[in-house]
């Protein structure tokens, strides 16, 4: 028995140790909600795409510190996985005063940046079809085998920087830049980016991004502008821009949208220009959960869509 209980108190203690210099978060979101559009066609769609993920950090001495993010994302109309276990999230790092590098998958670095400026945080029925625009036929949601860096700020300035590798013989490695700037109302940010290639092929895809913000009392302005060069000449270049407005009233978020694009090489029915526009509200019933209503008009279809629904953070 003391040789049972000594062990018990040796391995209580080291788990107490160990638990002083490292911890795990466990986090998530369910959100799930109606949507119809003008077609009649009712389905359930999520604001937020709902997720299970796991992230950490371990002390390492000297202001350092190694961390990690595992995310997954979940449908939650049916339980089922969406793509791979992490597709969301899957790196692995080091933090300290030089700032943060990490490898493995992530998000795309200049499409990081638009929810900065679009006003669904680039979500729900209009965000989703904003997020896509934006990208300029260049950009991606997720990144692979990606190598991210982003510096401590210095005076509000934060220098970002990606490097993702193709992994295919012969094929360029993608790189992509990003400044920002936040400092009291004012939020701006600028970004370049050179696509990776996944096969071999001499097209080099580029994408240039600006966009910012001010925020005045209850309410935030926002605007952002983005172009892209497919460089294949059946595609070629996408030149498109958004302006939003978020104004906290009532317990909640009014938000309010318009976005534009050009393509060069699409004057099939007029499809070269896309134009959209969207309004919600969210209203908070804590600080984790939050009820919502979106109305939107969609892309090329012109299809009217409206939105409502529930979302859980913990």
């Amino acid at each position: 028995m003391k040789k049972i209980t000594l062990a018990a108190l040796v391995i209580g203690a080291f788990a107490t140790s160990a638990q002083a210099q490292s911890n795990v978060t466990i986090y998530g979101v369910v959100d799930l909600g109606l949507a119809k559009t003008t077609n009649g066609t009712t389905v359930e769609r999520e604001n937020h795409a709902s997720r299970l993920g796991f992230k950490g950090s371990e002390e390492l001495g000297n202001g350092l510190q190694a961390i990690f993010n595992l995310e997954s994302e979940i449908l939650a109309d049916t339980g089922m996985q969406k793509g791979n276990l992490f597709d969301r999230q899957s790196w692995v790092g080091l933090k300290g005063s030089f700032g943060t590098v990490y490898m493995g998958r992530t998000k795309d670095l200049i499409d990081g940046a638009q929810g900065r400026v679009e006003p669904f945080g680039a979500d729900g029925v209009v965000g989703k079809v904003n997020e896509v625009m934006m990208r300029g036929g260049v950009g991606a949601s997720r990144v692979a085998n990606a190598i991210t860096y982003n510096s401590p700020s210095f005076q509000g300035f934060v220098v970002s920087a990606q490097a993702v590798l193709s992994e295919v013989k012969g094929a360029d490695t993608g790189y992509a830049g990003l400044v920002t700037y936040d400092n009291g109302p004012v939020s701006l940010h600028a970004g370049y980016q050179r696509a990776v290639q996944a096969t071999v092929t001499p097209a080099e895809p580029k994408l240039w991004t600006v966009g910012g913000g001010y925020k005045f009392g209850d309410a935030k302005v926002t605007a952002a502008y983005s172009k892209g060069d497919t460089d294949v000449a059946a595609t070629g270049e996408f030149k498109s821009y958004l302006v939003g407005l978020s104004y906290a009233i009532g317990g909640g978020e009014a938000k309010a949208v318009y976005g534009k694009q050009k393509q060069s090489n699409n004057k099939v029915n007029d499809l070269d220009t896309v134009k959209e526009f969207g309004l919600g509200y969210d209203y908070s019933l804590s600080k984790r959960t939050a009820v919502y209503g979106y109305a939107g008009r969609e892309r090329v279809k012109s299809l009217t869509s409206y939105q409502v629904g529930i979302t859980h953070k913990f």
